[in-house]
């Protein structure tokens, strides 16, 4: 009975423990209309509501059932009172997508100009006038997405709180210049380029080229606007990386991986339909083909089609291919279409052996915690270097979708499903993937909590973030040595010709 007593005794003071723990007020903003920036973001936010913060978002995505359904989450909408191209963007025709994002160098320009133009409407916004206007509550700190402009930084940088800027990509370019990290393209690959780690002589010029080009682009668009980094500079970066999948680089303590975040989410429950199909499956196993929610799977040209369903009939495996449309022409028997998949939990089903993916962040985390092979086929923007990634690491291989045939299709599938390297590697990186001191969870809980107390008392930025260019080069330091190389050549030059002039007779001369 006294242990009963005591026990009762910790309960009831824990509770009273966790109802002393003040929780923050924090602004979010997530402008990006693309679903896998807002599963990032809406897995961090979840993440502190959970932790007992009170958060109010602005972005056009509706909440995840998570958020819609806790007390401490407000949802403003961004999209209601204006035109169509901000809204979410979901199952886009793709002709349209591959038009937009025909090259990933050149996507910078456009990207910048769109996030001006978020900006400028969030400012506008009567929700946020008001509180730049100091309406309601004050906030503790801004949780925010900032991917090539700047111009949101004005948000923060008006309240005077700290901001947690959320990457939902590997690190972009102008990130590393801000927190104070080296950033190097001999060595270090760019958001744009194809490769994650620059080897050869060619591939680091090309990501040498990229990386140029994106600055000058960013920088022009960004020059002469009120937008600018915070000035008080207590910021941190959460990015959607981690290193066992994203090749690691130097980073200082105001920057934490926190990929695969959203895998924090219960697994949803499978239809039983496809239950059945993934129980039922023969000894050959089953193969899942998806390329995300931004692109609609039936829009692809029909030949590229057609490749996959002619290697498709040819498989003893099953098929769960996401489809968008009830009805495929010609479709193989052994291939079920779903307009949606619970994808995550397909993924951890012991009979699914192959990934056919576009190489979104989301997805590279789900099967690569799954420990599942993949076969990558990437469309634009960060896909080529996560697939790439993959490929590094022994756990995929890589077809661009302007080179797919029936033979390249057919060949590579087979490498997959029967060397099995691949999946001996792909289980051991899910395993390293794993393997963590804390979950990304709670590194968000508490670098948040880190940052408001403390704020730039906390002492998490380098000295590096604040040098100057001519510091961070030491072009100063080399102006000086050449300076005091060429005094000392001058010095003894007359030294030399003064004890020439003196000491040598004339005649000699």
């Amino acid at each position: 009975m006294c242990s009963g007593v005591i026990r009762l005794a910790i309960v009831v003071w824990s509770i009273s423990c966790m109802s002393m723990i003040a929780g923050h007020r924090i602004l979010a903003c997530e402008p990006c209309p693309g679903h896998s920036h807002w599963n990032v973001m809406s897995a961090v936010l979840e993440s502190l509501v959970a932790a007992g913060h009170e958060v109010v978002c602005v972005t056009m995505h509706p909440p995840t059932d998570r958020l819609a359904t806790h007390p401490n989450y407000t949802h403003v909408d961004m999209s209601s009172l204006t035109i169509s191209t901000l809204q979410p963007a979901r199952d886009m025709d793709y002709a349209h997508v591959v038009k937009v994002f025909q090259s990933n160098a050149f996507m910078v320009g456009p990207i910048t100009t769109r996030e001006q133009f978020l900006c400028k409407y969030l400012f506008d916004m009567p929700v946020i006038r008001d509180i730049l206007n100091g309406s309601g509550p004050a906030f503790d700190a801004v949780v925010m997405e900032s991917l090539h402009s700047k111009c949101m930084s004005t948000l923060p940088d008006r309240l005077g709180v700290p901001v947690v800027y959320v990457v939902p990509s590997p690190m972009v370019n102008w990130m590393p210049v801000a927190t104070g990290a080296p950033d190097h393209p001999s060595y270090l690959g760019t958001l744009l380029a194809d490769r994650p780690t620059p080897t050869t002589f060619n591939q680091r010029l090309a990501n040498a080229l990229v990386y140029v080009h994106t600055a000058l682009v960013r920088w022009y668009n960004d020059k002469g606007r009120d937008h600018r980094w915070p000035e008080y500079r207590h910021s941190m970066v959460f990015v959607n990386t981690h290193h066992s999948v994203e090749p690691s680089r130097p980073m200082g303590p105001n920057v934490h991986e926190i990929g695969g975040i959203h895998l924090n989410r219960s697994l949803v429950p499978i239809l039983q339909d496809l239950t059945d199909v993934l129980d039922k499956s023969n000894k050959f196993g089953v193969i899942v083909f998806t390329f995300g929610s931004l692109i609609s799977m039936n829009t692809l040209p029909d030949d590229v089609l057609d490749t996959f369903k002619i290697v498709f009939s040819q498989l003893p495996q099953t098929v769960i291919w996401k489809y968008e449309n009830d009805y495929m022409p010609d479709k193989p028997e052994n291939v079920v279409l779903c307009k949606w998949i619970p994808q995550r939990a397909i993924l951890q089903h012991p009979n699914v052996k192959l990934f056919i993916s576009h190489g979104g962040m989301s997805g590279v985390y789900e099967v690569v915690d799954a420990g599942v092979p993949v076969l990558g086929i990437p469309l634009f923007y960060d896909q080529p270097r996560n697939i790439q990634n993959l490929v590094d690491l022994g756990t995929a291989l890589s077809i661009k979708i302007n080179n797919l045939t029936h033979t390249t299709l057919s060949i590579t599938i087979d490498r997959l499903l029967n060397d099995k390297s691949f999946s001996e590697n792909a289980k051991r990186v899910a395993s390293l993937f794993r393997d963590r001191p804390m979950t990304p969870s709670e590194s968000v809980v508490y670098w948040v909590d880190y940052l408001i107390r403390h704020g730039t008392e906390g002492n998490i930025r380098p000295s590096s973030a604040d040098a100057s260019w001519t510091s961070h080069f030491m072009l100063d330091m080399c102006a000086a040595l050449l300076m005091t190389m060429m005094i000392l050549w001058f010095v003894s030059r007359v030294v030399l010709q003064f004890m020439f002039n003196k000491f040598i007779p004339s005649n000699v001369k």
